[in-house]
This record gives C-alpha cells, structure tokens and sequence, in this order.
C-alpha cells in the first residue's frame, strides 16, 4: 500500500498506488488538508474499503476544447497580445488538427513523438518553429495538469527528438556600406520615412517599438559627445495597438 503526497506547483497532490491500481487527486494549496486527505484514504484501504479506487473518473475533455478555454482563462488574461496570437496559431495549425479530438488523458508521450518526427520530415520547419510549437502543446498539457485532468505531461523533456539540419543561409547584419546606400536610397525614394530607419539601424529597435516611439523618450543631449543620450523605450505596438514594455 502506498499513499504518497507530493507538490507541484504550488498544490498538493495525493497519489495512492494499491496492488497495481493508481489513481491521484489535486487537494489544493494547504499541505494539511493533503495529510487529512491521506490519513483518510490510509484508513479506508486498512479498513478494505476500496470502492474509491474504482470509482469512474469525470471523462477528460478534449484537447481542442480544453485549449480553446485556456486562451480564454489564461493567455489572454496573462500573456501579451502577440504571445497569445501566437499560441492561438501555433495551436490552431499544428496542434489541434493532430490532437484535437483525443481527450487529454488519451494522449501519450510516443504519439507525440511520432508528431516531431513527422513534423521534422524534409525539413519544412526550423528549429525555433518547432521548438514554439512543442512550448504550446506542452503549455496546454501543464495546464491541464494544474487543473486536476491528467497526472503527467507526456509533452515534458520531449523537444530534444525534434532533430532538423540548420538553413544553408543564415541571417546576417548589414555592413556599414549596406546601411549608408539603404539611407541613400530611403532618402530619395521616401524621404519622410528616413528617420525612422535611420533609428532603426543606429538604435536597433523593433518595428513595434518604433512605431510606438514618442519625442519625449529621447535624451538627445547636449552634444554627440554627451554620455547622457539615450532613447527610453517604454510601450511596444503589436496587434494592432499600444502596450506598455514588462520589466525584466
């Protein structure tokens, strides 16, 4: 007989592993209700009332509607904008057409790898594509985890199967001269827009934060030589509208 307590994540978790019968209860956040919980399961096994053991669990719902409630509940609430397009995406492509319609307790760690394996054929993601659409997968199952539907993510520690071979080209800086003729050519084409990639190449921002730029978050100083000029960046624009910069 063995009934254990374990925590994750902030919560208790009651596992009871009975002559090759397991099963395992969220008990929430107070280690005390886990030790009631488990003297109490103690005394039922001594006692041979098993009838707890072998009660029907509440049916998983399926991965696609449990990912599209946790958008909802939690990306949208927690994350940024372009972070919760993103797992929307990620989710809406990949994921769901693969495992949409297996419950969550149905889906297994060799299903998944057969899933990179397939996704990693002829090459047609990179590693970063893959890397993003295992963190969403995996993310969703931790969720599911956390709200007592299944014991383990079959998603963990999995993303070192997804092999690809690195792209023959790789992106590269431009070079001094490349960036003056690119100015030049701006310049004469159009005009208006020159100092917005003269900021760009010169401060290396974003074309998000660019955009969401305003007059006074430049210090200009009083001269070139001024240790005291800096451009402050404090909002970002993404998705069609202004959000203000997390501090790291």
């Amino acid at each position: 007989m063995g009934v254990k307590i374990r925590k994750k994540k902030n919560k208790f978790y009651v596992y009871v592993n009975y002559r090759g019968t397991r099963k395992a209860k969220c008990v929430g956040t107070s280690r005390a209700v886990a030790e009631q919980v488990k003297g109490k399961i103690e005394a039922r096994l001594t006692l041979g009332d098993l009838g707890f053991l072998h009660e029907e669990k509440e049916q998983a719902p399926t991965f696609e509607h449990y990912a599209m409630g946790w958008l909802k509940r939690y990306a949208e609430l927690e994350c940024k904008p372009a972070t919760v397009r993103s797992y929307e995406q990620l989710l809406r492509v990949h994921v769901t057409p693969r495992f949409g319609q297996k419950r969550l307790s149905e889906i297994n760690r060799d299903q998944i790898k057969d899933f990179i394996a397939e996704l990693s054929v002829g090459n047609r993601f990179s590693r970063n594509t893959l890397r993003l659409i295992m963190c969403a997968l995996r993310t969703v199952l931790s969720a599911a985890i956390e709200d007592g539907l299944i014991e383990s993510n079959p998603a963990a520690r999995i993303g070192r199967f997804a092999k690809t071979e690195k792209p023959a080209r790789q992106a590269s800086a431009m070079t001094r001269e490349e960036a003056e003729r690119f100015l030049e050519a701006v310049n004469l084409v159009c005009a208006e827009w020159l100092p917005f990639f003269l900021a760009a190449l010169r401060a290396g921002l974003r074309k998000g934060e660019l955009i969401a730029l305003k007059w006074g978050d430049i210090q200009f100083g009083e001269n070139e030589n001024d240790s005291n000029r800096y451009i402050l960046v404090q909002r970002n624009f993404s998705c069609g509208r202004f959000t203000r910069q997390r501090a790291d």
